[in-house]
This record gives C-alpha cells, sequence and structure tokens, in this order.
C-alpha cells in the first residue's frame, strides 16, 4: 500500500508488508523525476543489506526499514551523508531520553550494543539511497551483539519513530544544504560527545583485509576517520572495531 503518514515530512512514502529491500524498492522505483524524500518502508525485509553486503534483519513488527530518497548537490553533501543521518538519529533518540553513540561510520550503539544501521547507496553525484534500520523490539534471529528500543526501556510505535527520524533528518539536511562548510564544523563539533569511536583504540580492517590498529582521534572535514598508529592514517571506508583498553 501507498500512503502519506505525515503532512510535509515525505515527498511520498510507500508502505509494504514486505519486501526483499527497501533500498532495492527504491531504487526499482526511482526515476528522473522522483522528489527528494521520497521513502520506502516495510513492516518485513527478506534480504535486508547492510555494509558490504551483509544482511539486516528484519522481522514483522520488531523493526523500522526506511529508506530515503536524497538528492545532494555537493561532494561535501554526499561525502557526510551517512554521519549525517546517525547525528540525527541519535539527536531523535535523544528527545526521549534513550542515549546513543555514533560507531564510525554508519552503527548506532546503546549500552556497547547495536541499536541501528545505516546504509547509503550513491546512483549518481546528485541521487543518494539512505537506508535505515532501527531494532524496535528483540529479534530472534539477531545476534548477542544487537540490541532494541523495547530492551533500553523505550516503547514507541514505529510511524511515530518513523515521523520523528524524518524531521530531524530534514532538519540536518536542510543544514547541510544550506550551508556545507558551516554544517560539517558543527557536526564535527557534535561528533566530540557523540561519536563513540573517537578517544578509542580501535582495529579497522581495510577493503582487502589489511589491518590497521591505533587511537581514533578526529574526523575530518570529508568524514574520513583519523588513526593515530602513531602515524595519522585517514579511512574513507573500513570496518571499525572498539578495543577494549
Amino acid at each position: 500500500m501507498e500512503s502519506s503518514i505525515s503532512s510535509g515530512q515525505f515527498a511520498g512514502l510507500v508502505e509494504l508488508d514486505e519486501v526483499d529491500s527497501t533500498n532495492k524498492e527504491l531504487l526499482r522505483r526511482l526515476g528522473p523525476d522522483t522528489p527528494e524524500f521520497f521513502a520506502v518502508t516495510a513492516e518485513k525485509q527478506t534480504a535486508g543489506l547492510g555494509r558490504l553486503g551483509r544482511n539486516w534483519i528484519t522481522e514483522t513488527g520488531k523493526s523500522l526499514a526506511v529508506s530515503i530518497l536524497l538528492r545532494p548537490t555537493s561532494r561535501s553533501q554526499t561525502d557526510w551523508i551517512t554521519i549525517m543521518a546517525g547525528l540525527a538519529l541519535a539527536s531523535a533518540l535523544e528527545k526521549h531520553g534513550l542515549m546513543v553513540s555514533l560507531k564510525w561510520p554508519n552503527d548506532l550503539l546503546a549500552d556497547g550494543k547495536k541499536l541501528s544501521g545505516i546504509l547509503a547507496e550513491m546512483v549518481d553525484l546528485n541521487t543518494v539511497v539512505l537506508g535505515i534500520g532501527i531494532n524496535i523490539k528483540p529479534q530472534e534471529q539477531s545476534p548477542d551483539t544487537a540490541t532494541s528500543l523495547q530492551e533500553l526501556g523505550l516503547k514507541i510505535e514505529k510511524d511515530e519513530l518513523l515521523v520523528e527520524i524524518a524531521t530531524e533528518l530534514k532538519s540536518y539536511w536542510s543544514r547541510l544544504s544550506a550551508d556545507s562548510d558551516t554544517a560539517i564544523a558543527q557536526f564535527q563539533a557534535e561528533l566530540l560527545t557523540r561519536c563513540g569511536t573517537l578517544g578509542t583504540k580501535v582495529r579497522a580492517e581495510l577493503p582487502g583485509g589489511k589491518n590497521i590498529y591505533g587511537v581514533a582521534v578526529a574526523i575530518d572535514e570529508t568524514g574520513r576517520l583519523i588513526i593515530e598508529t602513531p602515524e595519522p592514517v585517514a579511512l574513507a571506508a573500513a570496518d571499525v572495531w572498539h578495543l577494549r583498553n
């Protein structure tokens, strides 16, 4: 079914009972005139996508899965979409008193466990599909390293959560679109308190399998993670694990 759940939040919203992947479904429906903030959500995903082709579990009624179309006009916007979305999600959840931290580049953690994942797929420089998954209730197939809003004490309906996320996302995206330099500087400052990766000993696995060990010290103006190894190394893409001190 297709409907709009909140005036002004989405340019259009497709709501499905089941789909292989909301990102894939949005891409199938994508045309040159598809407006920004057109979105697809589903109760269940049979082949939800995470980073590097991993599965993202979405069991019926237990998770929010939504994909949103963004139309960046500059490379600086594109570079920051994933981190920007993480900040927006954190802001939305903190309004309910729930403290979460960002794990660079695309996860939200609570009590050290994964609560949410973000996947931005770039079709071209002006077309990005932003996929967001949030665990609302415990899922039978989830690993022990996952948590959910219910387990963290927050009971919220999916539609209400979707509206709140869209509101925060539009606010952050408007700032990045209006003045990317100013917004990026603000995001970097915000990450100092919201990004749990910064100041942490990490292991970063690069594409190809090489591992780098060091302390994550900063996120630069292009969204890259800076690790002291002891010489600074800037990572645009990597799997990162937080290590115990």
